[in-house]
């Protein structure tokens, strides 16, 4: 696998295309929701060379919608009436009654599974808000040379078009493959404040009454972590367990971002006044 750089909290370039396939890169940068400050209903808008840059990225064509943000958080859906890579024109015909971003950031990071399971990971993951995607390379996981045959490259696009789909605002981060070891020792998991490992092996609860605005959940490969593993990362992520089922990894992804959600995030009960 070729050297890559350290991915963690490097400042990327929201404009950059995803890489073409087989290039031997697996990320893709964060970008956040687009900013209109003036929009309004019915009321057409020109948008500039860099905003053109990002919808092309996000796969939007003319005729086609997206979500934009203005100046006081509000969230509208926007028709583009022209597209071009010098700039164009879109219409707000929406306004949007709820978020579209999740209102925790949210890192997944999950172990690289076999049989192209990834592909469902990151566009799952995308819809469940994730901020975030970590590819961790395992002592059970697919190895890096087996990156190219799992179709590593095509992750990128797999988020695009899960954002689109979803109606997001903005696109999660995809950081490089990188050790469970290099991980843990990241600024991402020192900044976290809630930092879960979903497990079979031991039952540790979350501390109840916690509000973090920053979460990590691990999720291991196909016969999980290694008990090494599991010894590196004692002390650094709370073992959660739910409930009595041996999930397969990818399930235990889409139900562990939502159990976070229910209990931290969007999917939590709006308590009436």
């Amino acid at each position: 696998m070729p050297h890559r750089r350290s991915p963690f909290f490097k400042k990327h370039n929201p404009e950059r295309a995803p890489r073409p396939e087989g290039s031997g890169r697996y990320d893709a940068p964060a970008d956040g929701p687009i900013e209109i400050a003036g929009a309004a209903l019915e009321r057409p808008f020109a948008f500039d060379r860099a905003t053109a840059r990002r919808l092309i990225r996000r796969d939007v064509n003319a005729k086609e919608a997206f979500t934009l943000r203005d100046a006081s958080g509000v969230f509208w859906r926007a028709a583009v009436s022209e597209l071009s890579e010098s700039g164009g024109q879109a219409t707000p015909y929406e306004r949007m009654d709820v978020s579209p971003e999740p209102s925790i950031e949210l890192t997944l990071a999950c172990a690289v599974l076999a049989r192209q399971r990834m592909l469902f990971v990151a566009q799952k993951a995308t819809e469940l808000g994730a901020a975030r995607i970590v590819p961790l390379l395992t002592e059970h996981s697919v190895p890096p040379n087996g990156l190219e045959h799992e179709k590593a490259h095509a992750w990128p696009g797999q988020i695009v078009r899960a954002a689109k789909q979803c109606r997001r605002a903005s696109l999660p981060e995809l950081a490089p493959p990188t050790t469970l070891e290099a991980f843990l020792s990241s600024s991402i998991m020192a900044s976290a404040e809630l930092r879960l490992c979903l497990d079979n092996v031991g039952a540790e609860s979350p501390v109840p009454g916690l509000s973090p605005k920053r979460v990590v959940l691990l999720v291991g490969p196909e016969g999980g972590f290694s008990d090494a593993e599991r010894t590196l990362m004692r002390g650094k992520a709370a073992q959660w367990l739910l409930g009595g089922r041996v999930l397969r990894a990818e399930t235990a992804v889409l139900v562990g971002l939502s159990a976070v959600h229910l209990q931290w995030g969007d999917f939590r009960p709006v308590q009436k006044a």
